[in-house]
Parts: C-alpha cells; structure tokens; sequence
C-alpha cells in the first residue's frame, strides 16, 4: 500500500511539472525562448489567490488566470518582442534578467516574507482506503493535469489557431511565408502558458497555502531541466520530461532513507545527467525547428 501511495504522490507532482514544462515548451517551440520567467508567472498568479481567495474564491480563481496571461503578454511586448531575432541563448539570458527584476519588484510591493492563505482547504482532507490514504489534492493534480493536458492537445490538433501554433513550432519561417501572422501566434502561445501557470499555482498554493517572491522559480527550474530531458521544441517530449522529473523527484523523497534525503535533488541531477549523455538533445528530439527571425 504504501508503494501504491508513493506513485500516486508522484504521479500527482508529475502531472503539476508536466504542466509547467507544456508551457514553456510551447513558448519555445514558437520562438526559440526557454523562458525562465514562466516561474514568475506562477509566482503571480499565486499573489492573486492568497490575497482574494479568503474575499471570493470564484474571484480568485478568475484573477489568477488574467494576472498570469496579462503578464505573459506584457512580458512578451515589454521585452521578447524586441528581441525575437536574437540568438536562443540571448532570450534566455532575457528571461533569467526579468526573471530577478520582476522578484524584486515582488519583494517591493509584497515584502519577503511568505503571504500565507487557506487555498481551498478542503482539499487537504484525505480518503482512506484499507491502509491507503490518498489526499484530495493528489487526486486533484492528477485531474487538473490530465484535463488541461488533453485540452491544449485537443485546441493544437482540432482548431485552426491550434493548428497554426503547431505549424509555427515546426517551422516559423514557412508559417509566415504562408500567410500565419507570427503576432497572433506568439500572443496565443504566451496566453496558453499563463492558464498553465495558474493551474500550477492553484495546485502549489492549495498544497503549501503560502506564496513568496521566489514561489515559482524551483517548478520552473525542474520544468525546464525536464523539457531538455524530453527535447526541446517537441511539446510531447517536454510533458514527458517535466512528468519524469516531478515523479522522480517525489519517489526520491519518499523512499530515500532521511540521512540521505536532503540531498535528493542531485540524484534529480544525476538522472538528468546521465540521460543527457545518452541522448544529449533529449529523448524525443527529432530535428531541430530552424531559427526564428
């Protein structure tokens, strides 16, 4: 039973990371950027439920969802607008910049300290099964994954819009030729990142009920490492790899003996490490989109 445990726990931690790692997949499958600050994203969005969750939790939920497309799209205008024709590694460095400034800004109009709130208290209640006890929250994760998993799936393979994100991340440079206008594609792309942020930081949230400058970055970071893992620019290689790391990451913290369990993230490390030897363009990466202009 406890095994039986363990995997759902992580199944439910892979679902939040797969998530985390759709959206910044899909950003940088349209425009080459591995965005860092997609964890900023999620930080914000948790700000909007702490704070308006205890006045109206239909509110809240509503804010978290404008906050983090507004932000997306601001970040989008304000700085990787400007700079699409940049090499890969020059958008990265972008996004690692915004990433501490829109911190600090946070630290400025929130303090450092944790805002803490009961996001959906219910959920931490537990069902009982024989010796099996499964949180609400797990389960959940598991359903808002999957749900939104399905979704962008569905709008990217059924819609017309979805299908011109999909030809965008193949070949920017052909989807224009044929008419796809690359403004309307990006904007889409950067609004379906912050929904997926939201998500996130309504799982985070309901988990640690407290959100601080820095709330989002360590699911960024581990989302990030996971996309490389599945391959970047292929979105069902980066679910995979955000999923893989999140699931690893919450069986290393179960079955890990607790001598050994705060050094659980380089054994994360270490796994990512001897994938990407193996495969050093991840798992899934066939050949890479050409360069965006």
């Amino acid at each position: 039973m406890n095994i039986i445990q363990a995997l759902i726990d992580a199944t439910s931690t892979g679902a939040v990371y797969a998530l985390a790692a759709l959206g910044i997949g899909l950003v940088f499958g349209v425009m080459r950027l591995a965005n860092f600050a997609n964890g900023e994203l999620i930080t914000a969005a948790g700000y909007a439920l702490i704070i308006l969750w205890p006045i109206s939790w239909p509110l809240a939920l509503v804010a978290a969802v404008v906050v983090a497309v507004a932000l997306a799209l601001v970040m989008d205008a304000a700085v990787f607008r400007w700079i699409r024709s940049q090499p890969p590694a020059t958008l990265l460095i972008a996004s690692f910049g915004l990433s501490i400034l829109l911190q600090r800004i946070y630290d400025g109009v929130f303090g450092t300290n944790v805002l803490s709130a009961a996001v959906a208290p219910q959920l931490a209640a537990s069902i009982r099964i024989g010796d099996l006890r499964i949180n609400l929250i797990s389960i959940v994760s598991i359903a808002l994954g999957a749900v939104l998993l399905i979704a962008v799936r569905l709008f990217l393979s059924k819609s017309r819009m979805g299908l011109q994100v999909q030809a965008a991340s193949e070949d920017f440079r052909a989807a224009r030729v044929l008419g796809i206008r690359a403004s309307v594609v990006i904007a889409l792309t950067f609004s379906i990142s912050g929904v997926l942020a939201a998500a996130i930081a309504f799982v985070l949230t309901a988990q640690s009920g407290g959100v601080g400058p820095t709330f989002g970055v360590q699911v960024t970071l581990f989302a990030l490492i996971g996309s490389a893992i599945g391959g970047l620019g292929k979105l069902g290689g980066s679910v995979f790899g955000g999923f893989l790391i999140g699931f690893a990451l919450s069986l290393f913290t179960s079955w890990l003996p607790a001598w050994i369990n705060d050094f659980r993230i380089a054994f994360v490390y270490l796994l990512v490490a001897v994938v990407l030897v193996i495969a050093p363009n991840g798992i899934f990466a066939g050949r890479l989109a050409k360069e965006r202009t």
